[in-house]
């Protein structure tokens, strides 16, 4: 197995972040033990992030299965202009286990409908604005 470029961290860590209006990006981290169970067999190869929205307690999650050792991955926003939160479950003797929370993150809303929005170049606005 290759040498890793740092030292893996002394807890597991599970962040998310929005990427744009449409998509979040989520990444996470094993320390050395929870990655060594991985290896070892003890959960499966397979890890379910679910995607729950903070403000609405009675909405589904958003669930994406990904080996566990992706270490990150592209979950796309139910609804604009709510707080999520990502849980990492792993499978082990026949259940789901909760392995890890996020911090809770804001999907941005979006800047209006395409035809509401007006771009233009630099010296389109320097000839109308002069």
């Amino acid at each position: 197995m290759p040498e890793l470029s740092r030292p893996l961290p002394a807890e597991d860590r599970l962040v998310l972040l929005p990427k744009n209006p449409k998509t979040f990006f989520i990444f996470w981290q094993f320390s050395a033990g929870r990655a060594e169970a991985f290896r070892s067999g003890a959960f499966s190869a397979e890890i379910e992030l679910r995607l729950v929205c903070s403000d609405d307690s009675a909405s589904a999650p958003a669930v994406s299965k990904v080996p566990w050792q992706a270490g990150r991955c592209y979950a796309a926003v139910p609804a604009q202009g709510k707080t999520y939160q990502v849980s990492l479950y792993a499978f082990r003797n026949g259940a789901w286990e909760k392995l890890m929370e996020s911090n809770q993150a804001a999907a941005p809303a979006a800047a209006g409908m395409a035809e509401e929005r007006a771009y233009a170049s630099l010296e389109f606005h320097k000839k109308v604005l002069s």
